[in-house]
C-alpha cells in the first residue's frame, strides 16, 4: 500500500500524517520542558517507536525501548486485570536513586514514556503526565477520524494487477 506524502502507518492502523506528527512533537517537547525529564517518548501500543523528545540521552536504542515500553505496559495491564485492580487507565510509576521513569496509557493506540531525574516530584511527573498522555490520545483519534485518500485505498483486484505488474517488470529489467 503506497503512504501518502507526508505520512507513514503505524501498525495499530494508525495513520499519521505530518500535522499530526507535528502536534505529537509539540506535546513531547513541552512535556519535556516543564518536568524536566531527559526524555519524553510516544510508541504505538505494539512497541513501534512515533517519537521522542531527549536531552542527554543520545545512546539509548530508542526502537527497542519502544518495544519493551509496550510489553511492560500489557504486562502490567494483564497484572492489574488478574487482580482486580484494572481500570480504563494505567500508569506504571518507578523510582530509583537517581531517577524515575513513568509509562502511562496515552488513549486505546499510544504508550506514553517519561524518563525524569530523581529530584522530579512524583506528584508533579505524574500530573504533566496524564495531561499529556491526554492530549496524545486527542491527537491520535484526530489521526483515526481523518479519512484515507481515495487514491489510497487498494482492493484485491488492484493488489492482483500490481503484483502481476512488479512481476513482469522484474522480468523483464
Amino acid at each position: 500500500m503506497d503512504i501518502p506524502p507526508g505520512g507513514h502507518y503505524v501498525s495499530t492502523a494508525l495513520m499519521l500524517f505530518q500535522r499530526h506528527e507535528q502536534a505529537i512533537d509539540q506535546v513531547l517537547d513541552d512535556l519535556r520542558r516543564k518536568v524536566p525529564a531527559k526524555l519524553a517518548m510516544i510508541v504505538s501500543r505494539d512497541g513501534q517507536f512515533v517519537s521522542a523528545s531527549r536531552e542527554g540521552t543520545r545512546d539509548l536504542d530508542l526502537v527497542a525501548l519502544g518495544s519493551l515500553i509496550a510489553g511492560d505496559l500489557a504486562a502490567s495491564q494483564r497484572i492489574a486485570e488478574i487482580t482486580g485492580i484494572y481500570e480504563e487507565h494505567q500508569v506504571i510509576l518507578r523510582e530509583g536513586k537517581d531517577g524515575l521513569i513513568l509509562v502511562s496509557d496515552a488513549g486505546p493506540h499510544l504508550v506514553l514514556f517519561i524518563l525524569a531525574p530523581g529530584h522530579v516530584p512524583v506528584g508533579w511527573l505524574r500530573l504533566l503526565g496524564l495531561e499529556a498522555g491526554r492530549a496524545l490520545a486527542q491527537v491520535a483519534a484526530s489521526a483515526l477520524a481523518q479519512k484515507m485518500p481515495p487514491d489510497v485505498r487498494l482492493d484485491e483486484k488492484t493488489l492482483a494487477d500490481q503484483f502481476d505488474q512488479a512481476l513482469g517488470d522484474l522480468w523483464q529489467g
